[in-house]
Order: C-alpha cells, then sequence, then structure tokens
C-alpha cells in the first residue's frame, strides 16, 4: 500500500514546513506583518500536525496483541483527529484573532524584499509537497476517480498532507497579495483582512477533516462499492445460494472487517460428500435393510461429514476472498 507512500508524504511535509516556518518567524519580526504572522503560524501548525500524522502511522502499524486482537489501526484516525483539532486552534483560532486585532489596533506593516522572497520560497516549496501528495493519491486510487478516492478513502494522513499544502498554497497567495495592497494603500487594513481569510482557510480544512476522521474513529463501513463487489464475489460461488446480514467495517488504512450469514447449497455440499456416500452400507443396501441404530449412526456420521465439508468450504471462500479483496484482514462467514 499506501503506507510506505503516505509516510513519506508526511515526513516530507514535516521537514519542509520547520524551514519555512523559521524563514516566515524571522520575515515577520522585520516586517510586523499580519499575514506574515498567520502564514508564519499556519506554517507551525502544519508542521506540528504533521508530526502527529507521522505518529499515528507509526503507532497504527503495530500488530494486534492480546489486548487489541484487531491491531492498533484506529491510532491513525486518532492522532489524525488531534491534527484536524490543531490546525484549528492553532491555524485558525490564532490567525483569525491576530486579524481582527490588526483591524482593531491598525497596525501597519513594514514589509521588505525579504518577505517576498519567504513566501516565494514557501510558495515553491508547499507546491513540491503538494505534487508528492498528488503523485501518492494518484498511486492509490487504483480505478476510482481522483476525487472519488478523496471521497471514500480511509488513509486521512495523506487527505491531510494534500489539503494542508493547498491550502498552504493558497495561504501564501492571500498574504502576497494582504501585503502588496498594504504597501499599495500604505494601510495595514489589507494584511489583516488576509490573515483573517487564511485562517478561514484553515478552519474549513480543520473541521472536514475533524468530520472524516470522526467517522473512522466510530467504525465507518467500507466504500458501498467494495462491499456490492465482494457480496458478488460470494454469489458467484457454487457453494453459496445466498448472503444475507452484511456487517463491515474499516480497521484502519485500507484494512477491513468483512461478516456475514451465507446461504450453503444443500445439493452442492452434499456432492462433495459423493465419493463417501457410495461405500456406505446404508447407501449401498438401502435404509430399510438397517437396524434402526444403525439408520442413526449413519444419520449423525453424515452430520458430522456436512459440518466438516462446510467449515473446509468456509475456509477455502475465506482463503480466497483475502487473495482477490487484500484489504480484508478480519472476515466472518457464518451459515445462516
Amino acid at each position: 500500500m499506501a503506507d510506505s507512500g503516505s509516510k513519506g508524504a508526511v515526513l516530507a511535509a514535516v521537514c519542509v514546513n520547520v524551514i519555512i516556518t523559521i524563514l516566515k518567524f524571522v520575515a515577520f519580526a522585520i516586517s510586523g506583518s499580519g499575514s506574515m504572522f498567520s502564514e508564519a503560524m499556519h506554517t507551525l501548525a502544519d508542521a506540528g500536525n504533521q508530526f502527529l500524522l507521522y505518529l499515528g502511522i507509526r503507532r497504527s502499524e503495530r500488530p494486534a496483541d492480546a489486548m487489541f486482537h484487531y491491531g492498533y489501526g484506529y491510532e491513525r484516525f486518532l492522532f489524525a483527529l488531534l491534527s484536524a483539532a490543531g490546525i484549528f486552534v492553532l491555524g485558525c483560532g490564532v490567525t483569525v484573532y491576530h486579524g481582527i486585532d490588526g483591524l482593531i489596533e491598525g497596525h501597519k506593516p513594514r514589509p521588505g524584499w525579504f518577505d517576498f522572497v519567504v513566501l516565494g520560497i514557501g510558495f515553491v516549496l508547499d507546491g513540491w509537497i503538494l505534487y508528492k501528495a498528488i503523485n501518492v493519491v494518484r498511486r492509490q486510487k487504483g480505478s476510482k476517480g481522483f476525487f472519488e478516492y478523496l471521497r471514500t478513502t480511509s488513509d486521512p494522513t495523506v487527505l491531510a498532507v494534500l489539503f494542508e499544502d493547498c491550502v498552504a498554497c493558497l495561504g501564501v497567495l492571500l498574504a502576497l497579495g494582504g501585503i502588496g495592497l498594504s504597501v499599495a494603500f500604505n494601510s495595514g487594513v489589507p494584511d489583516a483582512i488576509g490573515s483573517i481569510l487564511i485562517g478561514i482557510l484553515l478552519g474549513v480544512v480543520a473541521v472536514w477533516l475533524g468530520f472524516k476522521n470522526r467517522a473512522l474513529i466510530l467504525g465507518i463501513s467500507i466504500p458501498r462499492d467494495v462491499e456490492l463487489k465482494i457480496v458478488d464475489w460470494l454469489k458467484s460461488q457454487p457453494s453459496i445460494e445466498a448472503v444475507h446480514s452484511v456487517q463491515s467495517r474499516v480497521l484502519g488504512s485500507e484494512q477491513f472487517k468483512f461478516k456475514a450469514e451465507v446461504d450453503f447449497n444443500g445439493r452442492y455440499m452434499a456432492e462433495k460428500l459423493k465419493d463417501w456416500l457410495e461405500n456406505e452400507p446404508v447407501v449401498k443396501t438401502g435404509a430399510s435393510d438397517q437396524t434402526p441404530e444403525q439408520r442413526l449412526e449413519f444419520a449423525k456420521i453424515f452430520g458430522e461429514k456436512l459440518m466438516q465439508a462446510q467449515g473446509e468450504e468456509i475456509n477455502r471462500i475465506e482463503s480466497e476472498m483475502r487473495q482477490a479483496f487484500p484489504q480484508l484482514q478480519f472476515i466472518d462467514l457464518e451459515a445462516h
């Protein structure tokens, strides 16, 4: 999968954002620009939050144990939710507050060439991370459309990087616009408005990511199209007549649990016992030639053989299901 691509995108984003954060805070110290402060806080929030995403990926890779039988896949969603909260508080809350404070106080920034150089460098580096994130999505989406994958994926980490860097690029443009207009009109208002708009953008992303990870933590079912493919595959098996009570759950990034009740084809299952039946005295000589005790014993043995054949058939089906759908980590098929 995917995890190597997600980890690579997240790590690259952390390293780049640390560099950009330092440059933007230096530029803010020189110019006093609200937009530059917002961009510095934005990038600082991105770096911290993407580090949380990386921790979530690492912790979610731990194998199942005696305490957590289904593994630690939900840790990825928990850390992604914490990341979304961090974006909202640091990215949105602080920058909007600073922008409003700038409107009230009427502070005029003192931007210079260094501000524009830093923002230009930030735009290029954020654009590079965005390009890497888009490539990860393209590799992971398979036959799905780009936006369909973004809507249905169970990997919130690459989504967070993708959307944060989209907003980062937009934020740089807003900061450039705010600082440029402040210089042109000798007013701090455009700069403050730029700060507020950057914060609002971050707030929108944070809320969207929060709801996405909330659904994953609560145990959202696997994508409907994948579930239907699995059910259709089951129905194509000669031993299965019908599938009922389908239940599924996302356990981690591209890790699913699937449970269903199935109606077995009795004639097909009996056919699997053909060789054994042909050598049974009750079948060869007829039930009327057997004592009641012999007939009862035959029924008991036949029942055991049939249940054994059914168990072997379930094992075969589950093994082939895992080959057909590698995302299925846990499968529970029960006779209806």
